[in-house]
């Protein structure tokens, strides 16, 4: 891509960031910045500027998800914001992010013959997989080592938001069987999904339900699939979140 067309990219980019921005109310600097404290990558009041004025783009797409977080405070995970697919294909051009590779969806399975009692979802025909939070919380996964993987940037990336997830949850003075709050129910779940090698880039969050249970049921939207997880109550640091891929 040429200089010209770098620079085209760069103001799409802008116009479609700023669009999101007038239409979350236009919130300042200083409050985008205070609603993105507590989570894994802060951002401060002159970063933002920066990427308001188009002046800087995010080092990252973690760092644009947190960017889009903080502009639409507690509206982030709520379905329906169809400029965010674009903004981040905008992002990928303007900064010179090659397109990553669509995520190849895990096959169906044949139904099983009972459906768990504590199934939030259909169940019929997708697999279950778990993710046991504790695996990451411990020297080995900050050191990039579960298992037998070799993926060390997944595996700390994953690392990083369960604890951020978890130095959350323990600030608010969580307790033994507290639920968690939606922000950080849908972190879990969107680490549980990296966890599961599904792209930071491809996921996007469509919805976060609260049960009667203290636990919440997040859907995540990935190419081809549709990623549903229940993130339980009490400490993160003890939870198995379960994500079934459909």
């Amino acid at each position: 891509m040429d200089g010209c067309d770098r620079a085209e990219e760069s103001s799409a980019y802008a116009a479609c960031l700023r669009r999101i921005w007038s239409a979350h109310g236009s919130p300042s600097a200083e409050r985008i910045a205070g609603r993105t404290d507590g989570t894994f990558l802060p951002l401060s009041p002159s970063q933002v500027e920066e990427y308001l004025d188009g002046r800087a783009l995010p080092e990252t797409s973690l760092m644009l998800h947190i960017l889009l977080r903080g502009i639409k405070g507690h509206d982030g995970a709520a379905p329906g914001d169809e400029d965010d697919p674009a903004i981040f294909t905008l992002w990928r051009r303007a900064s010179g992010q090659p397109d990553p590779a669509p995520t190849t969806p895990l096959p169906p399975v044949p139904p099983a013959e009972h459906e768990p009692d504590f199934a939030p979802f259909p169940t019929t025909g997708m697999v279950e997989l778990t993710v046991q939070v504790a695996a990451y919380l411990g020297a080995a996964g900050i050191g990039g080592i579960i298992g037998n993987r070799a993926d060390s940037a997944v595996v700390r990336t994953t690392a990083r938001l369960f604890q951020s997830v978890r130095d959350r949850w323990r600030h608010r003075g969580g307790r033994t069987g507290e639920p968690l709050s939606e922000e950080e129910a849908v972190d879990a779940a969107i680490a549980a999904a990296i966890a599961l090698d599904y792209s930071l880039d491809l996921l996007r969050v469509t919805g976060a339900d609260p049960r009667s249970d203290g636990s919440w049921r997040v859907t995540l939207a990935a190419p081809d699939a549709t990623l549903r997880a229940v993130v339980p109550a009490g400490d993160p640091a003890e939870a198995t979140i379960l994500i079934m891929p459909g």
